[in-house]
């Protein structure tokens, strides 16, 4: 008990404003007790006197025998006994209507006062003598002692009242703060302080609540930068694991042709079959070395582009000359592979971008769907409203090999394209340009074939921007 007690702050304010309003009740009864009596005992002495006297003047003015009745009346009121002497010390007049015997009052624990005075009457003087028993006094201090159980009863019922209602008012309030203090220990900012005050309690809840406001912001801001925090340590191990993945590729398709001109030389150094002809196999290793040099300027280009210092040379572009001067390099290989070249290119559409990039981006899409079209297909290559879009007829992409489309080194046909001397990086470098452009894309099969799609920013149509959202720069797409 002592110790829930010693723990709790109201119960604490409870008795001490108990104890507090007990002694002062105690202290206010005793000073009563002892000065109320006194008090009451000098007013009744001040009007006993006032109607002594009184009576002096009328004995005067109209003589003993005529102001008996006053006498008479004067005893009554103040419980008195009245004498009057002559000269000689002869009793002329007297009436007792006090509680004594023999001219002493019987009570002795009533107080009492005497008064005396001459006057003359017919040339005479007399004596007028008055004992006063004051038994009022006596019984107001007998009261009070009768009335002490009720009044001790009162004192200790206002006590208990005064006590809760001031713990409450005092105690309720720190509480109450007590409570959402802990609650923000734990880290919960959801609870406010309910105190409409304007003390320094009152000023202690609104802080509170204000430091919890602040809190509550910081650690949203804290929580915030965490989740950042966390995305940029993910997406950091992410890009590690792509470059370390870039790098395992780059080692294996640079293994290859390493081999192939090591194994041709040494051929042709110690003349084994067919290497003896010199000329045909340095012919084909200047080709071998040749493959090799594009790869190296890919994975240059690739890597210079993945880069955080990268930055885009931007300048005012005619798109659609870029496209037209890129649609021109192309059309000798597709008409040795008897493709048709179809052009629907509106003129002088201009957009403010890396101009050697953009060309780069038409070039490695065109020539792409030119390498991997069979003969005699169709190729459309448009640029309406600012969509651009190539589309070649008799041929499909796999819906698992669409979703790496845009990965480094990946290829749809491995063989085919190795081949043909691809080196799986031009629609990964397509992908990182537009990307760094901040230009939609998209690569999709359709009814007749392949089509790739990318939508520049001043000439976004709604209804496209829907189909070709934006790459969030996890997903790539396929090499040339």
């Amino acid at each position: 008990m002592r110790k829930r007690i010693r723990k709790s702050i109201q119960a604490k304010t409870f008795i001490s404003m108990m104890v507090l309003l007990i002694g002062c009740c105690i202290i206010i009864y005793s000073m009563v007790m002892i000065f109320l009596p006194k008090n009451y005992q000098t007013e009744l002495e001040h009007q006993v006197t006032a109607d002594f006297y009184g009576m002096v003047e009328m004995l005067e003015r109209d003589g003993w025998e005529e102001s008996s009745d006053s006498l008479l009346e004067f005893s009554m009121k103040n419980n008195a006994t009245v004498k009057i002497d002559d000269e000689n010390n002869n009793n002329v007049f007297s009436v007792n209507f006090a509680n004594m015997e023999d001219g002493e009052v019987v009570s002795s624990s009533s107080p009492s006062m005497s008064c005396s005075a001459t006057f003359v009457q017919d040339g005479q003087t007399y004596r007028l003598s008055a004992i006063v028993s004051l038994v009022a006094v006596s019984q107001s201090y007998d009261i009070l002692i009768k009335l002490l159980p009720f009044i001790a009863a009162m004192i200790l019922f206002i006590s208990v009242i005064g006590a809760f209602v001031c713990s409450r008012y005092f105690s309720k309030p720190l509480v109450d703060i007590c409570s959402v203090a802990r609650r923000m220990t734990r880290l919960d900012m959801t609870w406010k302080c309910d105190v409409k005050r304007q003390d320094e309690i009152g000023v202690l809840a609104a802080s509170l609540n204000e430091m919890s406001g602040r809190l509550s912001a910081a650690l949203d801001s804290l929580k915030t930068a965490n989740e950042q925090l966390q995305q940029d340590i993910e997406k950091e191990r992410e890009q590690e694991k792509q470059r370390i993945d870039f790098f395992t590729s780059v080692s294996h398709e640079l293994k290859t042709p390493i081999a192939i001109i090591k194994g041709e030389l040494e051929g042709m150094i110690y003349k084994v079959g067919e290497y003896k002809d010199r000329d045909t196999y340095l012919r084909h290793c200047l080709k071998t070395v040749n493959d090799m040099e594009h790869i190296v300027k890919e994975i240059l280009s690739a890597a210079r582009m993945g880069g955080s210092d990268f930055q885009l040379v931007r300048s005012d572009l005619n798109i659609s000359q870029i496209l037209q001067k890129v649609c021109r390099k192309n059309s000798g290989r597709m008409e040795d592979k008897e493709m048709e070249l179809n052009m629907e290119i509106q003129p002088d559409f201009h957009y403010e971008g890396d101009g050697r990039l953009i060309e780069k981006v038409f070039s490695n899409v065109i020539s792409n769907a030119a390498a991997y079209s069979p003969a005699g297909t169709v190729i459309t290559v448009s640029l309406q409203n600012g969509v651009f879009s190539v589309e070649n007829s008799g041929v499909h992409i796999a819906a698992e090999d669409l979703k790496q489309i845009f990965t480094p080194f990946y290829r749809v046909d491995k063989s085919r394209n190795r081949n043909s001397g691809g080196s799986g990086l031009g629609l990964y470098i397509t992908k990182t340009i537009l990307d760094h452009h901040s230009i939609p894309h998209k690569m999709e099969n359709t009814e007749n074939g392949v089509r790739f799609t990318a939508i520049f920013p001043e000439a976004t149509m709604p209804e496209q921007l829907a189909v070709c959202a934006p790459s969030d720069g996890k997903e790539v797409l396929a090499s040339d």
